[in-house]
């Protein structure tokens, strides 16, 4: 076990997108020079709009690879206990460290949820209002 946290015990971080998941990169690199387990849970754009240019949407599991020992973006509801399981269990075994989860917001929402989101409010006006629809 690691001498900052007694075995069974593991540290977890949840952040939003983006500058949220960035901003944790020299404590996930302290994480993994102290051979602590750390679970970072990070939030994500949505997984249709990945590569579109969308709000926050960055390559967040190559920043981490080098600095966890697993990084993994969950795609579907009924992966996300079975991911998060085998990420604690990862963090723990071996030689601690930190490990990434990655849960795109459509993931965490229901569709209709984050289709109003995404597509902003269809009365919108002025300027704002077309450019958030746009």
């Amino acid at each position: 076990p690691s001498p900052h946290f007694p075995a069974g015990r593991i540290g977890v971080a949840a952040v939003t997108a983006g500058p949220g998941v960035t901003n944790t990169v020299t404590a996930v690199k302290n994480a993994q020079m102290a051979e602590s387990p750390v679970l970072l849970i990070g939030g994500a754009a949505a997984s249709l709009q990945k590569g579109r240019g969308a709000l926050q949407d960055i390559d967040q599991l190559s920043l981490f690879k080098t600095l966890c020992k697993a990084c993994v973006s969950v795609r579907v509801v009924r992966d996300i206990v079975p991911t998060l399981r085998k990420a604690i269990a990862t963090a723990q075994s071996g030689t601690p460290g930190p490990v990434f989860v990655e849960l795109p917001i459509d993931v965490l929402y229901p569709f209709h949820v984050v289709e109003k989101e995404i597509s902003g409010s269809k009365s919108a006006r002025g300027l704002r209002g077309k450019a958030v629809q746009w």
